[in-house]
């Protein structure tokens, strides 16, 4: 079996995210960092780490839905710019953004997770990450 790019860990990544809690720990490298943008870019390390942000969002929405736009790198390090909309559950607002998340990949896991609001920051660590 070849091995997986960090653009199929993306994909596999986003889909698992919302309703498939094993397939997306299945993804995950136990030296994983994500620096999630709700926290001010603080990171997390681990899986159960990673698994407690996931967790963490997925409670804070009645319906939640995330599309992948794009996907632009290499084999081990990808910027997925990513549409989330979805409702809060306890405020009800309607929320719909684009995060563009910087993913890097190790051992067929992905051991890096950095969230962006802007497209070309996001792309300016990707090439600064080579």
């Amino acid at each position: 079996m070849s091995p997986a790019t960090a653009e199929d860990l993306a994909r596999r990544w986003i889909v698992a995210f919302g309703d498939d809690p094993e397939g997306f720990r299945d993804t995950l490298h136990p030296d994983i960092v994500w620096c999630p943008f709700e926290d001010n870019h603080t990171p997390w390390h681990g899986i159960e780490g990673a698994m407690r942000i996931r967790n963490h969002w997925m409670d804070s929405w009645d319906e939640m839905e995330a599309d992948l736009e794009e996907v632009v790198g290499d084999a081990d390090n990808v910027v997925a710019s990513v549409r989330v909309a979805g409702r809060g559950k306890s405020s009800g607002a309607q929320v719909d953004v684009r995060l563009h998340v910087h993913f890097r990949v190790r051992d067929d896991r992905i051991v890096y997770v950095y969230e962006h609001a802007d497209r070309d920051t996001a792309l300016e660590a990707l090439r600064q990450a080579d």
